[in-house]
């Protein structure tokens, strides 16, 4: 039997599994530890102990150790699930597991049912299984092999679109109830490493298309695969440890968001009064000036039910609360762009009228006027005399 060996691969799968241990170890030790943070573990943890296992498949270990061999596979169907869940808990504090939440580790508990004679086979006939199929670096993958990869890609994929779909919705939910810019952007992060996942799923599948006509592939591409896996989820989870209070304000949006069967301002005709009201608020106090102005303050300041001015908001006004403040900021920015009596800089502007950094006043500038505030301050400045 070969010895165990180890080459430049393997030391850099194994550290990358020892970090994702001791990444998910910290996440789950946290004395301020927040729900989300235990679905990330867990997440964090599965991709490590499969990155043990391969590492061991490639150091020979398991030809030592039979019993490892394809221990973790089901293991890698709860991938989906968690990363799910994690951003389910993560943008609603509402969201609570149910029995039903099991569900979605039915197929990983399928798949171990699915291998179960391969783990009640001998060590031997393990180890001619995993030899007959690897020659002198290439890999030639048995047709079972190829469902399972197909099936665990394309499972994934699901959990990751439905995600997207989740983020997108709290994006927009925060659009109604806050102007805060920033936090709105805070999920950009989020959102991009979602991008990033599925681009890398898509490329995955595609792989596996390609592997199930040449039915064999140099052993470095399951490398290199494998370190983007590693990576990636390590990535999202040190990003997570620096950002464990980014989305504070997601907790507002069960508060402050519309209530299903809340009484609708139309009865008795109100909304023309405050709409009157509002427009009139907002160019006589400008509270737009503040930079984190919430709808809850704004129907506080009005003395209404934030439910009917974010109705009015959404319904009469046919925009949400974050454009609808912003496009007030955008008017005061052109004044002060074209009045150039204080020579402001640009970024002063954008601090001044409530935005939080020039790249989001500029964005947000532009989708408004069609110009960028240099462009349009070039274009329409009143010269000083």
């Amino acid at each position: 039997m070969t010895g165990i060996t180890f080459n430049i691969w393997s030391v850099l799968i194994l550290l990358g599994a020892a970090q994702g241990l001791f990444l998910s170890l910290f996440l789950l030790a946290k004395t301020d530890n927040r729900r989300e943070n235990k679905w990330l573990a867990l997440l964090l943890m599965v991709v490590s102990l499969h990155l043990l296992e391969y590492a061991a498949d490639i150091s020979q270990v398991t030809l030592k150790f039979p019993f490892l061999i394809a221990i973790t596979y089901p293991l890698l169907f709860c991938m989906g699930p968690l990363y799910y869940l994690y951003c389910r808990y993560l943008l609603d504090k509402n969201y609570h597991s149910t029995s039903k939440s099991l569900l979605h580790f039915v197929p990983a508990v399928l798949v171990m049912l699915i291998m179960l004679p391969f783990y009640l086979t001998s060590a031997s006939e393990k180890i001619s299984y995993i030899q007959g199929f690897a020659n002198n670096g290439i890999l030639e993958i048995p047709t079972g092999q190829l469902v399972f990869m197909a099936t665990h890609v394309l499972q994934t994929i699901v959990y990751v679109v439905c995600s997207y779909k989740f983020i997108g919705k709290t994006e927009d939910n925060l659009k109604r109830i806050s102007s805060d810019v920033l936090t709105v952007k805070k999920l950009d992060w989020l959102k991009s490493f979602n991008y990033f996942f599925a681009i890398y799923l898509f490329l995955y599948l595609i792989i596996v298309i390609v592997l199930s006509v040449v039915q064999s592939y140099q052993i470095e591409i399951d490398y290199i695969m494998v370190l983007i896996t590693s990576i990636a989820l390590y990535s999202i989870g040190y990003i997570a440890i620096g950002n464990t209070k980014i989305f504070t304000a997601t907790q507002e949006i069960q508060s402050t968001s519309i209530k299903k069967g809340s009484p609708s301002t139309r009865s008795g005709n109100r909304f023309p009064e405050l709409k009157e009201r509002l427009l009139g608020y907002m160019e006589t106090n400008k509270p737009y000036l503040k930079n984190d102005l919430k709808i809850s303050e704004l129907a506080d300041s009005l003395s209404v039910p934030y439910y009917q001015l974010s109705q009015l908001i959404n319904d009469e006004l046919s925009v949400n609360f974050y454009d609808f403040v912003n496009q007030y900021r955008v008017e005061e920015a052109k004044k002060l762009l074209v009045e150039d009596t204080r020579d402001f800089k640009i970024l002063a502007i954008a601090f001044e009228v409530g935005f939080n950094s020039k790249a989001t006043f500029n964005r947000v500038f532009k989708k408004v006027t069609d110009h960028t505030p240099s462009e349009f301050k070039a274009k329409y400045a009143i010269p000083q005399s």
